[in-house]
């Protein structure tokens, strides 16, 4: 079923049971940090407490400096289908952005006609307030252009250093193309496509569908979704048919790998078409939180945890609202089910869009309207927001682990390298490496050409290891023959230089994981 065109994430919306009207904090209050052009979605790289980035739906990412507007960060207005449920939809940082500078766009393109569009940019080396309009890499493509709506649009970095993606079912009432349970065919189909109705798991390194794996299946539209940056818990908002809405929920550190939400033989937790209510049904998991058409939900807006230290009134709550409901609401989530469902009864956000989290940890809700606004009591940054066992490059390991969660303390990672590497003439990449635990390590590259923007970043080969408690051990990346020669025609002209950037991801035992990024340059012989 379609929503009128205005309503840019709709699709057929779910509504839940009973609501426990508890009054929230007095003290917290919705305050507007600016007003843009259709903003769809909030974000901030992990680790920075001064830059908050806008997505505008027609294409733009605005961008404000320490409270005040500085400017478009990024344009892909030429490239951007917009309109209804079309549009640039979310922007996702890379754990290391601030020191490799990659994030990640998802939006519908107007070539091919409302393609499904993940692409890879990265910031501006000579103006950080700006991205690289050299620089852009498709790292997946999915075809959509049978139906204008259902195009779901999240981006989020998982615990894994994964990237995830919510995809809707391909449009349409009552998924006509059977997406939602669809786990093979052609996944450059345009109607039936294996990778449509998901949770998606992407290596952002990778291209193309190789690279995309189903994490979780059975979902009509997962417009928003989202991972507790304490815990790493999955929370997934997923706009129903024409009675229900609903939010999934997942536990780390699996987060629902395999699971089953339903759709299409459920809407919420009622059987669908048949409208017959369930609890349980073997190989399904059915929603913690559901509400109904009936009581004014209609597109299901799904938000976040609330890890906010300034905000501690909501501290735990999943926060969370609908498009057409106004009513901003929150939640306590656990596996099976939900408690305390209330509304928040702050002033109401019209034509909610979105929520989204800044490197402080604070929550902001979007209203189609134009609205940003800032949940706060007092609006303080408590400092850099961990996420999940991440750490924001540079910045010393958080004592005891992340803040509010047990056993949650990162192994710290040490990473050293040469910066100036002969890897042309030893055909490998050198780098030192560390843990204070037993935990296994992942060392990738990225290697770039400068004055070279239309080459495609070149790889090394992947080296996993297991290190022993506080072992030093030399990983050597080894560069492919057909790299080695690329760099070394490249690196004839006495005008450009190739940088390769190295990253390492650890993880206990526990699934606890940090990352380091270093950058070396390559040497000309």
């Amino acid at each position: 079923m379609r929503r009128a065109a205005a309503v840019l994430l709709a699709i057929a919306c779910v509504a839940p049971a009973a609501l426990l009207a508890t009054a929230p904090a007095a003290a917290v209050n919705l305050a507007q940090v600016g007003s843009f052009q259709s903003p769809v979605y909030v974000a901030a790289p992990l680790g920075d407490t001064s830059r908050v980035f806008v997505v505008e739906q027609a294409g733009r990412v605005q961008l404000l400096q320490d409270g005040a507007p500085a400017g478009t960060f990024l344009d892909l207005t030429d490239r951007v289908l917009s309109g209804g449920e079309r549009g640039l939809l979310s922007i996702a940082f890379s754990p290391d952005y601030l020191t490799n500078g990659l994030f990640y766009v998802y939006y519908t393109a107007k070539s091919p006609t409302g393609a499904i569009t993940i692409e890879e940019h990265r910031r501006n080396p000579a103006d950080p307030a700006r991205a690289d309009p050299a620089y852009s890499r498709t790292v997946l493509q999915i075809p959509h252009s049978l139906q204008d709506n259902h195009n779901g649009g999240q981006l989020q970095f998982g615990t894994d250093g994964m990237l995830y993606a919510g995809t809707g079912d391909g449009g349409g009432s009552g998924d006509p193309y059977g997406n939602g349970q669809r786990t093979t065919g052609d996944a450059a189909g345009d109607g039936a496509n294996p990778l449509l109705g998901k949770i998606l798991r992407i290596d952002p390194a990778g291209t193309g569908p190789a690279s995309a794996q189903p994490h979780a299946i059975g979902l009509r539209n997962p417009f928003r979704f989202s991972f507790d940056r304490t815990s790493g818990d999955l929370s997934i908002g997923d706009v129903g048919e024409s009675k229900y809405e609903e939010v999934d929920f997942a536990a780390a550190p699996g987060i629902g790998a395999g699971l089953n939400y339903g759709w299409n033989g459920y809407e919420g937790d009622h059987t669908y078409p048949g409208d017959n209510p369930v609890s349980s049904a073997a190989g399904f998991t059915f929603p913690v939180i559901e509400h109904t058409h009936a009581d004014g939900w209609c597109s299901i807006i799904g938000g976040y945890v609330v890890r906010d230290p300034a905000l501690p009134e909501l501290a735990g709550q999943y926060v969370y609202g609908d498009y057409c409901k106004n009513r901003l609401y929150a939640a306590q989530l656990a596996p099976g089910g939900a408690t305390g469902d209330h509304d928040l009864g702050l002033p109401a956000v019209g034509k909610l869009s979105s929520f989204g989290e800044d490197g402080c940890g604070r929550l902001y809700a979007a209203s189609l309207d134009g609205p940003v606004y800032r949940l706060a009591s007092s609006g303080a940054c408590a400092g850099p927001a961990p996420f999940a066992g991440f750490l924001p490059a540079g910045a010393p390991p958080a004592a005891g682990g992340v803040t509010g969660a047990a056993n949650t303390r990162a192994p710290v990672l040490t990473l050293r390298a040469s910066a100036l590497q002969r890897a042309l003439r030893l055909g490998y990449l050198r780098v030192r490496v560390s843990c204070d635990e037993q935990c296994q390590v992942r060392a990738s590259a990225r290697i770039v050409i400068a004055r070279s923007p239309a080459a495609a970043p070149l790889r090394a080969r992947t080296v996993t290891r297991t290190l022993g408690a506080n072992a030093r051990v030399a990983l050597q990346l080894s560069l492919p023959r057909t790299t080695r020669a690329r760099i070394a025609r490249a690196l004839a002209s006495p005008r450009r230089r190739a940088t390769a950037t190295v990253t390492v991801r650890a993880r206990d035992a526990a699934g606890h994981a940090a990352t380091r990024t270093v950058r070396v340059r390559i040497a000309r012989r």
